[in-house]
């Protein structure tokens, strides 16, 4: 008899060495028959199901649980599952004892206030009580999921990457084609009057050449620095700028096509302001927010342009009472795999690039923008930059 004891107690002894070395936690717990389906008891931290009847050290070590505490309350690794992740873990293990099938769950837990994602696996084993003796692997598998998470949010960069590819392909494909085709057309047209001393229509042959060359001359401007923006040649280099100087230099730029449909450009700004702003960023998001005010305002209309100080930035807006923009467009308007243009109240023509720039640009600078536009009414762009370089000593 105490040959037989002293055999078992050698068993035993083996078995938990041969637990223990094993890299993952070894765990065996008994399921109470008549409970093992209780949705309440597998969700409770007091009355759970089942008892511990063996977990090895690396088993505690994972779940950092003192061997006395797990085996005398085993509800408390129930706590230790974080909250959105119990009803799956509860449903799992009922579904596992009353199908007999095995037990495979992964989850987050709480362990030392800090998220980790355990994998636990084990498989029954049916007792003649009725009971059920599960056996199974715990592992930490934190850096699986690390990496998994890196690279799905890497494929969603590059499935980005890909349709903003395709519309940069487009757009060169169309609509910067289109413009020098009629260009081409219009010159054609031109050459061939002026041989023939055929003078009629000349001035409005040169005029549409003039404006598809302006467009195609933006168009290309936007493309390429959106194209130097995306392969990182675009230096940031920010610079203090007195607002009133700047936007006057900037609209000053603009104040022939204003005048062209009788457009008045009002400015509502500071005695003296500055800011530290990348110049050429800067000029890009104007360039681009009062051309198409313009473009979308009737003849005769007013735009304005202001500068507001804020505590912690300086509120930009761009108002025009123009055509407006429909809600539905509203939401893509700063999305390329959205991007799309209106024709302009003069037959102008875009592509929407504009407004992608100007929003990377100023969310180079920690700013943002946005809109708010009524149909037939008009719209203002609005967005910020910080001024949290310029100190007042500056």
């Amino acid at each position: 008899m105490e040959k037989t004891i002293e055999e078992l107690k050698q068993q035993r002894a083996l078995y938990a060495d041969l637990a223990n070395a094993m890299p993952a936690g070894v765990y065996r717990i008994r399921v109470f028959g008549e409970s093992s389906v209780n949705v309440d008891k597998w969700s409770s931290s007091t009355d759970v199901p089942y008892a511990v009847e063996f977990a090895n050290d690396r088993f505690l070590e994972i779940l950092k649980l003192d061997r006395a505490t797990y085996e005398n309350d085993p509800g408390v690794l129930i706590e230790l599952i974080f909250a959105d992740d119990k009803a799956e873990f509860v449903r799992q293990n009922v579904e596992s004892n009353k199908f007999r099938i095995p037990f495979i769950w992964e989850g987050r837990f709480v362990i030392s206030g800090k998220i980790s994602w355990i994998h636990f696996e084990s498989y029954p084993r049916i007792l003649d009580d009725g009971d059920i003796l599960w056996t199974g692997i715990v592992q930490d598998i934190s850096e699986r999921k690390d990496a998994e998470l890196k690279i799905a949010y890497q494929n969603q960069e590059l499935q980005i990457l890909n349709a903003e590819k395709d519309k940069f392909l487009s757009i060169i494909a169309h609509d910067l084609k289109s413009p020098f085709n009629a260009v081409i057309g219009f010159s054609e047209l031109l050459a061939g009057r002026i041989k023939a001393k055929d003078y009629e229509n000349v001035e409005e042959y040169a005029t549409y050449i003039q404006k598809l060359s302006n467009k195609a001359m933006d168009l290309l401007k936007n493309l390429m620095q959106w194209a130097l923006s995306h392969t990182g040649r675009i230096e940031f280099n920010p610079e203090k700028l007195e607002i009133g100087t700047f936007i006057d230099e900037t609209t000053f730029l603009y104040n022939d096509i204003a005048r062209q449909k009788s457009i008045t450009i009002r400015k509502d700004l500071p005695e003296f302001l500055e800011i530290f702003a990348d110049r050429a960023m800067l000029f890009t998001v104007f360039r681009n927010l009062i051309s198409n005010a313009i473009k979308y305002s009737m003849p005769g209309a007013e735009l304005s342009v202001s500068a507001i100080e804020q505590q912690d930035n300086i509120l930009f807006s761009v108002k025009d009472t123009g055509i407006g923009i429909s809600k539905s467009r509203v939401e893509g308007l700063f999305l390329i795999n959205h991007m799309s243009s209106t024709i302009g109240t003069s037959n102008e023509e875009g592509t929407g690039l504009g407004l992608i720039l100007c929003k990377e640009f100023i969310e180079k600078h920690g700013g943002k923008i946005w809109v708010e536009s009524q149909e037939n009414v008009g719209s203002t762009f609005y967005f910020t930059l910080p001024k949290s370089h310029i100190s007042s000593d500056d």
